[in-house]
């Protein structure tokens, strides 16, 4: 099909969204390009100058203020997701660039995923997997640890902290919440505490589901790991840059603490070393919490919906709209 010269340009930052949010695009007569992997740099910057977007999908890598320099006539990204820290917000805010995010649409995906590590640390499923394959039958001594009667402490209480409460309140879990934007009780049973040190003091399971922020970053390092109870877990499903890596491996091979699963890391693709990968106690996927086809069709709709609605002149719910403090927003 032939685009007009005034067909809305859409650029896709990784693999191409769901059929339904691709289907969506067709109708508004918008033409599509996927990059279909990471693009960093002056590959970045190319690739954007040489489609000129008015809306570009952010799944993978990230969007800086050189290749928004690129296109002129960019007129809004939308994450793919709900962590925009790999995109230049300020400098969105500068050219008058909408920035959004999939607030709620990818949440029970990542809900279930951060419990499927919590089970997957306490039974140690991938280690046992992994020992099976290899010829070993460990049952005359392995014991893992029930979740049922623990106390799981929730940083962030946003659309996935609320579904993962839900499903720890149906395995018989106690469940606190820390989260300053959100201190009273939502009537589902969770218990506010004040601050992240009660939280960590109480909880035998920490999980992460807050953004990550110039305040955020680094919030789980070498003082939290001591505090923690001996034996507790550490679950982030959120971003990355929330947990010290460095220290979490100290905690880990020094055991104090039980274990941790990962789906995010500080840098995308990770560079993990040896000594973090030999570790039983940890359990790793690669940032695929909101890897599953009803989330993808629910995040990539909504993505294309916001791209052509601000193309279009249309008003975007301020739900999904990312703030920020830049003086010229």
């Amino acid at each position: 099909m032939t685009q007009r010269e005034d067909s809305p340009r859409i650029v896709i930052l990784g693999r191409a969204v769901a059929p339904e949010a691709m289907a969506l695009a067709e109708e508004a007569g918008a033409s599509v390009t996927a990059s279909e992997t990471y693009l960093r740099g002056p590959d970045l910057e190319a690739f954007i100058a040489e489609h000129q977007p008015h809306g570009v999908i952010v799944r993978l890598g990230e969007m800086t203020a050189a290749a928004m320099a690129r296109a002129p006539d960019l007129r809004i990204i939308a994450k793919h997701g709900v962590g925009y820290d790999t995109i230049d917000v300020e400098a969105a805010a500068e050219r008058g660039i909408l920035v959004s995010i999939a607030a709620g649409a990818n949440a029970i995906s990542v809900a279930e995923h951060s419990f499927a590590l919590m089970l997957g640390v306490a039974r140690r499923t991938a280690w046992l997997d992994m020992r099976m394959r290899s010829g070993h039958w460990d049952k005359p001594h392995f014991l893992g640890s029930e979740l049922y009667g623990k106390t799981l402490g929730i940083v962030g209480f946003g659309a996935i902290g609320r579904h993962l409460a839900g499903i720890a309140d149906g395995f018989g879990m106690n469940v606190l919440k820390f989260d300053p934007a959100d201190p009273e009780p939502s009537g589902r049973g969770e218990r506010p505490v004040a601050s992240l040190d009660t939280l960590l003091d109480a909880s035998d399971i920490v999980s992460l589901h807050c953004p990550l922020t110039p305040a955020t970053r680094n919030m789980i390092g070498e003082r939290e790991f001591a505090r923690m109870k001996d034996g507790a877990v550490l679950i982030n499903t959120a971003r990355g840059g929330l947990v010290d890596l460095n220290a979490l491996g100290a905690a880990l091979r020094e055991g104090r603490i039980g274990g941790a699963g990962l789906d995010t890391f500080p840098h995308e693709p990770p560079q993990l070393t040896s000594d973090l990968t030999a570790l039983a106690n940890l359990v790793l996927s690669p940032h695929i919490g909101a890897s599953t086809f009803e989330a993808g069709t629910r995040v990539g709709l909504l993505a294309m919906q916001q791209i052509l609605d601000a193309v279009a002149g249309r008003p975007i719910d301020p739900h999904y709209l990312v703030r920020t403090l830049s003086p010229q927003r």
